[in-house]
């Protein structure tokens, strides 16, 4: 009795996990674009986004999940950032950039 309790609450642990890493990867909603020659813009909805190298906000002060942004063969995560709505996060792979708002 203790093994099937043990084993059916290992398979809802693996569901919300898999779930959770769904949402965050494949599954996340594509909400912006990034163009440019080096992905120096984003766009998100009506708002524009350009590269910023600015040494007061850093990929540390990254916030909630928004969603995906897409060049058309790489897909990007993006995140807010805490305390500042000017600002997003935009991560691929092990890599990142700060985007400043400019519209």
């Amino acid at each position: 009795m203790k093994k099937k309790i043990v084993i059916c609450c290992g398979i809802i642990l693996f569901g919300i996990i898999a779930f959770f890493i769904y949402t965050r990867t494949l599954g996340a909603p594509v909400v912006g674009t990034i163009t440019g020659p080096e992905w120096e813009y984003l766009t998100i909805g009506e708002k524009q986004y350009e590269i910023t190298h600015e040494p007061f906000v850093s990929g540390i002060d990254k916030g909630s999940f928004i969603g995906i942004a897409t060049n058309g063969e790489t897909k990007f995560r993006i995140y807010s950032i805490t305390g500042n709505d000017e600002y997003v996060y935009c991560q691929w792979e092990w890599e990142g950039e700060i985007y400043k708002r400019i519209q």
